[in-house]
């Protein structure tokens, strides 16, 4: 439900698409910013797991990384077209030229977070997460090199917020405050 005082532009329709390693808090933060701002939630692993009928882990062990890939990348084109979304992409995601629909057709915003928190956040299950390993003890260092890998394409976001010490209410504010300094006209007072 919107807060009072706003609400998404119908003419305009675009998405805000949350960006940011696993564990970064994109759908925990997402479904509070939908709810603040009237906005539709959707996450893409869902979406997946949707269309494919097997979760973003199952279908990565079962029928390879490129897949799931490709998967995503039609799951992201038809949220993209829909609209009036707040987009939880997976860790993956990143605003690239192969991507840059996310930036026509939305405000992308990276969800910063440090190393070590994430390591926190992902100490759960290992087949969960399939690409970090299956051995704990290898968990920081595959985190290390998969986040030096990706920061330099999720800094290309329309907006970067670090959310390592945030809840997902605050991070929840805090974006919604973000997409409407960078963009005065994507909410309007009711």
């Amino acid at each position: 439900m919107a807060q009072a005082g706003e609400k998404n532009l119908i003419g305009r329709m675009k998405n805000i698409y949350l960006l940011g390693f696993m564990g970064a808090g994109k759908s925990s933060a997402g479904k509070l910013l939908a709810a603040k701002t009237g906005l539709a939630f959707r996450d893409s692993d869902a979406e997946i797991k949707k269309a494919a009928g097997a979760d973003p882990a199952e279908l990565i062990n079962r029928r390879g990384l490129g897949v799931f890939r490709r998967l995503e990348d039609s799951a992201l084109r038809k949220l993209a077209r829909a609209g009036g979304l707040v987009v939880a992409a997976g860790g993956g995601v990143t605003p690239t030229v192969k991507r840059g629909f996310l930036k026509r057709t939305g405000i992308t915003v990276y969800l910063a977070c440090s190393e070590s928190v994430l390591l926190k956040r992902l100490a759960g299950d290992p087949s969960a997460r399939p690409l970090l390993g299956k051995v704990p003890a290898e968990r920081p260092g595959v985190i290390r090199r998969l986040l030096a890998k990706r920061r330099p394409y999720y800094e290309r976001a329309d907006i970067r917020l670090d959310v390592s010490t945030l809840t997902p209410e605050l991070a929840a504010a805090k974006i919604a405050a973000a997409v409407r300094k960078y963009d005065k006209n994507f909410f309007i007072e009711a």
